[in-house]
C-alpha cells in the first residue's frame, strides 16, 4: 500500500507540473506501454528492396545547374581551386579521401586530367565515396568523362600502405 501511495504521489506530481500533452503518459501503466498491440505491426511489414548493383534507381525532378567556371583559368589557379573543392565537400569521409588524393596527384596532373577531376567533383559526395571505395560501380557516364582519374581515385582509396590519413594543408 505504501508503494502504491508513493507511486500515486509521483504520478500526481508529474501531472500537476507536466504540460497537458504529457499528462496522459503519467496515467498509463508501464505494462501497457511495453506491450504493443498486434494490429500495430501489420503496417510495419515491408518487402525487401530488390537487389541492385548500383543502388535504387531514382530520378530527381530537380536539375542541379553546372557550376560557372572561370574563363581562361590558369593551370595553377585550377589546381588551387580543385584542392579547395576536394577538401571542403561537406562529408568528412569524402573530404578526407579527396583531399589526400588531391595533395598526392593534382601537382602531377595535366590539363586534361584536371578537367576530368573538376567534372567528377560535380557529382554527389556519397556517390563519389561509394564509387571510389568500390561499394558501387560507377555508371558509364562517369567512366566516360573520368576515365583517367577514376582508376587513380579507386586505387588511392584502397590505401595499400595502410597509412593513417589526415587532412593535408591547403597548399600544393
Amino acid at each position: 500500500m505504501l508503494r502504491l501511495l508513493g507511486t500515486a504521489r509521483v504520478h500526481a506530481t508529474r501531472s500537476a507540473v507536466a504540460p497537458s500533452s504529457l499528462r496522459a503518459f503519467a496515467t498509463i501503466s508501464p505494462l501497457r506501454i511495453l506491450t504493443p498491440r498486434v494490429q500495430d505491426h501489420d503496417d510495419w511489414a515491408r518487402q525487401p528492396l530488390p537487389a541492385e548493383s548500383d543502388g535504387p534507381a531514382f530520378e530527381s525532378e530537380f536539375v542541379i545547374p553546372r557550376p560557372i567556371r572561370p574563363a581562361n583559368e590558369s593551370v595553377e589557379r585550377k589546381r588551387a581551386r580543385l584542392v579547395y573543392l576536394s577538401r571542403k565537400r561537406g562529408i568528412l569521409e569524402t573530404d578526407l579521401l579527396l583531399s589526400t588524393f588531391a595533395s598526392k596527384y593534382l601537382p602531377h596532373m595535366d590539363m586534361e586530367e584536371l578537367v576530368e577531376y573538376d567534372t567528377l567533383l560535380e557529382e554527389n559526395d556519397w556517390d563519389i565515396y561509394y564509387w571510389a571505395t568500390e561499394a558501387r560501380n560507377p555508371p558509364e557516364r562517369v567512366m566516360g568523362f573520368a576515365s583517367k582519374v577514376m582508376p587513380l581515385l579507386i586505387e588511392h582509396s584502397k590505401n595499400r600502405g595502410r597509412t593513417i590519413l589526415r587532412m593535408p594543408d591547403l597548399t600544393l
